[in-house]
Parts: C-alpha cells; structure tokens; sequence
C-alpha cells in the first residue's frame, strides 16, 4: 500500500496530535491510527524505532525529573502523549522530504509568507545536509578518526564556522536572485494535484474515530 499524501498526513498530523496533546487521560482508541500506520509500513518500522529512540533522549529526561519528584502518573501520561505523537510523524513522513512539507503547507492555503519560509528553510537544510555528508566523506578518505582531543573539536569547530559563512553568503545570493526574479513572497510550483486514494481515506476514518471515541482509559 502506497503512503498517504503529504496533504492528508499534515492534516492527520496536525488535528490527532493537537487532540492527543489537550487529552486529560489516554484512551485506547487512540492507538488505532499508530496501530494502522504499523501494519501499512511494517518495512520501515525498525527505521522508524532508531529514529523514535533518538528523539526520546529529552522525553526521558522530563520523565526521569518527574519520577524524581513522585510523580509517576504525570510523568507516564508526557511518556505516551509524546511517543504517540512522534511515531505518528514519523511513520507518516518517513518517505516524505522537507519540500512535500511546503508543498503540503501551499495546497491546504496557508500564508503565502508561511510558505516561503518553510521552503527555504528546507532547501537550507538539504544543502546543510549534503555539506555534512561531503565533509563526512572527505575525512574518512583522510583516515580521521573523531576523538575526545583538541584536534577533533578545532575540525569540528572549523566546519560549522564554515557551514555558518557559507549559510549567510547562500542568503544574500538567494535574496539577489529572487528580487532579480519579481518575488513577492509566494512560491509557485509545477507539481500535479495529488489525488486521494484509499490509503488516504482510510486513514482519516480510522484518525477521526481515533479522536472521537473515548472509551478504555489508559491513563
């Protein structure tokens, strides 16, 4: 089964996690969308687990203050409401880039402005991203080796001062060349009207009987 559009998954996203998060209590229902995106994407689940781990570092740390101050039904209700909302983002956008976010923040109507910025803070984080992954490749093929020495912080320190030079250059060079190009704050795109499949229908049922059922209190 194909993923959903980026459309669907933004709204989904955005309507089951503003709902999760405003919740007084859990309910079982609400594992039903997470439950149905596991068994539609169950090949890239490990992905997805490796990524969902990462992201709980700062989740444990919140958690672990609150065990400390005997607050454990507090500190499993911010456990689950987070790792619901985490792994319903990442299994929807786990295909998607950073521009099927603009794209999908163009197609539902939002500010022009709101746009642009999400797009060009996309297109930065591909270049930034493919820097680090060139300068990743250049030290290995010079056989560094990271450690916990001078040497590695000045290297280290030196490419994200590059990064930062090269950041602001990259902006006054788009900045020309937009004005050059007539902008006025709204990104036009030559992509297709997505059209809806099952998968897409499914999957708004199934979130929106997630939202409204309240029965089976978890916690």
């Amino acid at each position: 089964m194909r993923p959903s559009s980026s459309v669907i998954s933004l709204l989904v996203i955005f309507f089951y996690s503003f709902v999760v998060a405003l919740q007084e209590h859990i309910y079982i229902f609400m594992f039903l969308p997470v439950l149905f995106l596991i068994f539609t994407n169950f090949c890239a689940l490990k992905e997805v687990l490796k990524k969902l781990f990462f992201l709980n570092i700062f989740v444990f740390m919140i958690v672990a203050s609150l065990i400390i101050q005997n607050d454990l039904n507090a500190a499993l209700l911010i456990f689950m409401r987070s790792n619901l909302i985490l792994l319903t983002v990442l299994l929807l956008f786990y295909q998607k880039n950073e521009f099927d976010i603009a794209l999908a923040l163009q197609r539902v109507r939002f500010p022009h402005k709101l746009v642009s910025i999400v797009f060009f803070a996309a297109k930065s984080i591909f270049l930034i991203k493919r820097e680090f992954i060139l300068f990743k490749k250049t030290l290995h093929v010079r056989g560094f080796k990271p450690k916990t020495n001078l040497l590695s912080y000045k290297i280290m320190a030196g490419f994200v001062g590059i990064l930062v030079i090269k950041a602001y250059e990259r902006a006054k060079y788009i900045q020309k060349s937009m004005l050059i190009r007539g902008f006025r704050g709204e990104i036009y795109t030559l992509t297709q009207h997505q059209v809806f499949n099952r998968y897409d229908i499914a999957l708004c049922l199934i979130t929106f009987v997630s939202i409204v059922l309240r029965w089976g209190v978890v916690l």
